[in-house]
């Protein structure tokens, strides 16, 4: 495994509140607490995109329900039709998994932290949560994209 992945590894789990990292489960718990639906890996990270542009335009329109739909997918997700780690390289498949546990879990706190200014109508407060959560998907996103040695079919 690359250095890299192993420093981002370790930042997002020393990152992690002490009852968050009590929560943690693996990765194959995490597939078996989702509905699994017949798409690849990639058309859940679409689904997952689409979500966050939901929510922005949510936000920038003054919309709630546009706000909650984006919220409502990230935190009910389906699992895709085969393990997401199969994607990377055996030796590069365990930090990846790892890594799918965190961000599910840093995801979450993030959309909380939208819903919450939501509730509030405090719309620069919804953005600035949103901001973390484009954050949160970029940092993954960098992290592995060129890591990836099996697409999905």
């Amino acid at each position: 495994m690359k250095n890299s992945h192993k420093i981002i590894t370790v930042a997002l789990l020393v990152g992690l509140s002490s009852a968050l990292f009590a929560e943690v489960k693996t990765a194959e718990d995490l597939l078996k607490s989702m509905k699994q639906e017949d798409i690849t890996y990639a058309q859940l990270m679409e689904g997952m995109g689409n979500a966050a542009s939901n929510i922005q335009r949510g936000i920038i329109g003054m919309n709630p329900y546009l706000v909650k739909r984006g919220i409502d997918f990230i935190r009910t997700h389906p699992a895709p039709k085969d393990k997401p780690w199969v994607i990377m390289a055996q030796e590069e498949r365990e930090a990846f998994k790892e890594t799918l546990v965190v961000m599910d879990k840093i995801m979450d706190e993030d959309v909380a932290k939208i819903e919450k200014a939501l509730l509030q109508k405090d719309w620069a407060g919804a953005q600035e949560a949103s901001q973390e959560l484009d954050r949160t998907c970029i940092s993954c996103h960098v992290a592995w994209k060129n890591n990836v040695k099996y697409i999905m079919k």
